[in-house]
Parts: C-alpha cells; sequence; structure tokens
C-alpha cells in the first residue's frame, strides 16, 4: 500500500513572483502612457498658432528668422535682415531687442499666436543642437530644413528636455521650453512651409545721426510693398 503525498501549497512566494513582473509591467506602461499624454495633450501642442523667433549671430550683424505654425498644417518662415525697420518708425531690430524684438515683427505682420519662443543662435549652439539632433546645420534655415525631415520621433518624448537644455546652456537669453521643442518638431514635420524675404530700399544699413548728440545709428529700411505683401500672405 502506498503512500499519498499531500500537495504543497503555493505560498504567497509564489503569487509574488507573479504579481511583481505584473506589477512592473503596467508601470512601465502607464508611465510611458503618462509621458506622452503630458506632452500630446498639453496646452502648447493643442495650441492653434505658436511662434518662433530666430536671431543668427553673423559679422556685421545678423539676421531674424520668424516662423509661424499653425495647428491646420501650415508655416510660414520670415528673414529680416538685423537692423530692419519701417518707414514713419522708431523701432528697430536691433540684435540688443533679443525676445522683445518678437512682438516687433508680430506689430509689422499683423500675427499673433498662443505661444511664442526666442532662441538666440551661434555657431556654437548651431554645432551641439545639430548634434544632439541628430542632423547636419550650420545656419537658421539648414537647422529649421533638418528639424523638418528628421521629424518627431517616439524616444524625443524623453529628450525634449535635454534638447531645451542645450539651447538654455549656449543661449541664456532663450526662452523655448521642452513642450516649445515638441510643437517645433512636430508641426515642421507635418506642414507645409513657404519662405519669405522681406526687400530693403538699400543693401546695407544707412547711418542715421540722432538726438542732439548726433548718435550714428544703423537702419535697413523694408520696402513698403515687400511688407505689405508678406503681410497678406500671412492674413488668417
Amino acid at each position: 500500500m502506498s503512500l499519498i503525498k499531500p500537495k504543497r501549497r503555493r505560498g504567497p512566494r509564489m503569487l509574488w513572483l507573479i504579481l511583481v513582473p505584473i506589477f512592473i509591467v503596467v508601470a512601465l506602461g502607464l508611465y510611458v502612457y503618462l509621458t506622452m499624454n503630458g506632452v500630446n495633450n498639453s496646452n502648447e501642442v493643442k495650441a492653434r498658432y505658436v511662434d518662433y523667433l530666430f536671431y543668427l549671430e553673423e559679422p556685421g550683424g545678423g539676421s531674424y528668422y520668424y516662423l509661424l505654425t499653425s495647428n491646420d498644417g501650415r508655416s510660414s518662415l520670415v528673414t529680416f535682415p538685423v537692423y530692419s525697420t519701417i518707414e514713419n518708425s522708431k523701432e528697430v531690430l536691433d540684435p540688443k531687442l533679443e525676445a522683445s524684438a518678437m512682438k516687433l515683427i508680430q506689430s509689422w505682420l499683423n500675427t499673433s499666436s498662443d505661444y511664442s519662443y526666442y532662441v538666440r543662435l551661434s555657431n556654437t549652439l548651431l554645432s551641439n543642437l545639430s548634434e544632439s539632433l541628430g542632423i547636419k546645420a550650420t545656419n537658421a534655415v539648414q537647422l529649421i530644413d533638418g528639424m523638418a525631415m528628421r521629424g518627431f520621433k517616439l524616444l524625443d518624448y524623453w529628450k525634449l528636455g535635454g534638447f531645451s537644455k542645450t539651447i538654455k546652456e549656449f543661449s541664456p537669453s532663450t526662452t523655448i521650453t521642452p513642450k516649445g521643442m515638441a510643437v517645433l518638431l512636430k508641426r515642421l514635420s507635418t506642414s507645409s512651409r513657404m519662405a519669405y524675404q522681406v526687400e530693403t530700399l538699400t543693401q546695407y544699413p544707412l547711418k542715421i545721426k540722432v538726438g542732439v548728440t548726433g548718435e550714428s545709428v544703423n537702419r535697413l529700411y523694408i520696402k513698403n510693398d515687400s511688407i505689405e505683401s508678406v503681410k497678406k500672405a500671412l492674413a488668417r
């Protein structure tokens, strides 16, 4: 007569061995969902209009690049030479304006946006940011084209902070944020883009003396029909 061995009951240890991997998978899935949802459903990404202003430092001056994006798949890039101004205006696109140049350009073009970002570009920043993004760019247009071709990748949800940190490191005056970077990458890669170059009356800035001290200032007057043409193209 053989002895019947009682069945061993599975204790709490076995139960935990089953539950722990499940908890890990659920927690990881929740983390991924919350991260992606936090970007995709942010006010910045859902905003109708978001614009960007890049100032590229160059010997003897530079240029301002105004990028207007919309959530309907359109984006427009307008280039202004430094020291640009319009007729009968005392305001000029001076490099010292930094982020406040955005409001001046918006007033000229009769545009507005829900969120605005400013970045002062330099050769060092272009080099480091291009490397972070995995593209090649030595000027503002190449940077914008490169981001448009690159697009927004899955891992970018966790890289956005690094991108904005790189910009902030080499451009302390920047106002870009991680979600601002998300909008930039997403919209550039999914929108049709038109480019405009405002025309000026002279090729080089005029030196004008102002005030009782006779201080000399640089001025590049924009052709009235040129600014009106761009304004009409950007009209909503």
